[in-house]
């Protein structure tokens, strides 16, 4: 397997990264003044996010990871590891702090409009759980790099396509909370900083050796399956029209087609 040389992955993996947190800091300023296409497309730009996910952790993350380590114990362990450990930082997260560690994207409509009530949740608190989901997804965006510009790619697309609704689910509750247009925005640009900190790690990781690096392909897999399982798939339950319904079982579908193709493309 032909793998970039740790400078090129970093650089790459650094570039998309930082066009990830711009295209979904754009797209919150841009869309949460469009209620009206939120409310109606939402769900579907989520069904598609988890396509994407499922799509680029199951059919090539683990598949690169089975290929660069092999198909035995130690990568379904590291696999089920972290799928455990997410869930176990997420609800000892929201035990001590009350908050859930991400925001849900289907909170954004309900809580723009909003700007009343009891405000239970904490700023810092929700920009904290957001920021360590970002860390994770910088991890997972160098550890694709690693293989080529193709699966790289593939990833930052998975990433920027579940960071955007839960972006706009942040900005909103900042907005709920009371705190200012800017502050809000600037709060949810903040939240994706941690990503960078993820490339720099992987990098350091790829220094003192490459074949160590391989080791965040099951990990990343791992939390690519989370976030669709765990955090976006259960925000789809809750629409019952059956038009609607079918139409984000389509998206998902799409999704999954969507890396299929891509990664058909030829590329490193």
């Amino acid at each position: 397997m032909h793998t970039l040389s740790n400078t090129s992955m970093f650089w790459q993996s650094l570039a998309a990264m930082c066009a990830v947190q711009v295209v979904a800091v754009v797209c919150v300023q841009w869309l949460h003044a469009r209620t009206g296409l939120l409310k109606r497309y939402l769900g579907h730009a989520v069904a598609l996010a988890v396509g994407v996910l499922l799509g680029t952790g199951l059919l090539h993350l683990l598949p690169e990871a089975i290929e660069e380590l092999g198909n035995h114990t130690g990568l379904w362990l590291a696999f089920c590891g972290t799928f455990v450990f997410l869930f176990a930082v997420e609800r000892i997260f929201s035990a001590l702090t009350g908050n859930a560690a991400e925001t849900a994207a289907t909170e954004t409509l309900s809580t723009v409009h909003h700007h009343h009530g009891h405000h239970t949740s904490r700023p810092m608190n929700l920009v904290f759980g957001g920021m360590l989901h970002s860390f994770v997804d910088g991890v997972s965006a160098a550890a694709a790099f690693t293989l080529g510009p193709r699966i790289g790619l593939l990833t930052a697309l998975a990433i920027v396509l579940h960071e955007i609704p839960h972006r706009l689910g942040d900005f909103a509750l900042f907005m709920h909370l009371g705190l200012s247009e800017k502050k809000a925005l600037r709060l949810a640009a903040f939240v994706g900083a941690p990503s960078l900190l993820g490339v720099l790690l992987v990098a350091g990781i790829g220094s003192a050796g490459m074949a160590a690096s391989a080791w965040l392909l099951p990990v990343s897999a791992a939390s690519f399956v989370y976030v669709a399982a765990a955090n976006l798939m259960p925000e789809l339950q809750h629409e019952c029209k059956l038009m609607r319904v079918a139409g984000q079982i389509g998206a998902l579908v799409v999704g999954v087609l969507l890396v299929v193709l891509l990664g058909k493309l030829p590329g490193a």
